[in-house]
């Protein structure tokens, strides 16, 4: 079988292929660089495009007071599993949501922010995220690829081999001027089921600095972008909501 999922049949599988990626170092990181801008220990946190929550089960550790957005419902339902009922978990878009209340710290991670293809809808993210924020508040903003560290085509294979469920994804990757093209092809194995196949197709906009900076900058933050370590393909940009608490 044939189907188009963007994270809709392949939510469950999902942490099961990114189980290399180390969320732990990735939110010790965002909450010492949030520590930094505020002065103490984040006390709230917003995961706007959450996903499957693997940032937030890592942010609970030390932050009492966590919630999570997310467009997609079956992202959010692997998500409920894996952190019960005590973070709360809301459904919404990026340039939408509203949660009715505000943080100290609103990150959106893992290149989320390169869905948003206009500027327009990058302002409006950029917008709700001030929105959401205490006067003094930090939002922290993982870009996609920046233009100039955009390897070119390239095909790329991923598997996982577990006991419930065999996975192989084949990528091929390609620019077009200002836009990544990455179609994904997956092939599903679980015991006693025939074999499924899905595709994947993600347009995603390669950022530069200067384009996340000026819409933190609209909304309204004192924002500067990180461009080295781990964070030298895709910025870390770091903007503080002006004002005192």
């Amino acid at each position: 079988m044939v189907g188009h999922a963007l994270y809709r049949e392949l939510a469950p599988y999902y942490d099961r292929l990114y189980g290399g990626k180390d969320y732990a170092a990735e939110a010790r990181e965002i909450l010492v660089r949030a520590r930094g801008r505020l002065g103490h220990r984040s006390r709230s946190l917003l995961d706007v495009a959450c996903g499957t929550g693997r940032h937030l089960s890592e942010f609970r550790r030390s932050v009492p007071d966590l919630a999570g957005v997310d467009l997609s419902p079956e992202m959010l339902r692997v998500a409920r599993r894996t952190l019960g009922r005590g973070v709360p978990l809301v459904r919404g878009d990026l340039r939408s949501f509203d949660l009715g209340r505000t943080f100290e710290t609103v990150v959106c991670l893992f290149g989320a922010f390169g869905y948003l293809s206009t500027r327009r809808d990058r302002d409006r993210a950029m917008a709700r995220m001030f929105a959401h924020l205490v006067p003094g508040g930090v939002a922290m903003v993982e870009g996609w690829i920046l233009p100039d560290r955009w390897k070119g085509r390239h095909v790329s294979l991923l598997t996982y081999d577990g006991t419930e469920v065999r996975i192989a994804r084949l990528s091929e990757s390609r620019r077009q001027g200002e836009r990544s093209i990455i179609e994904m092809r997956y092939l599903v194995g679980v015991p006693g089921r025939p074999v499924r196949t899905y595709l994947e197709r993600h347009e995603n906009r390669l950022l530069r600095p200067a384009e996340v900076l000026g819409s933190f900058r609209r909304a309204g933050f004192r924002a500067d972008a990180v461009l080295t370590g781990r964070h030298r393909d895709r910025g870390l940009y770091i903007g503080r909501r002006p004002g005192v608490k």
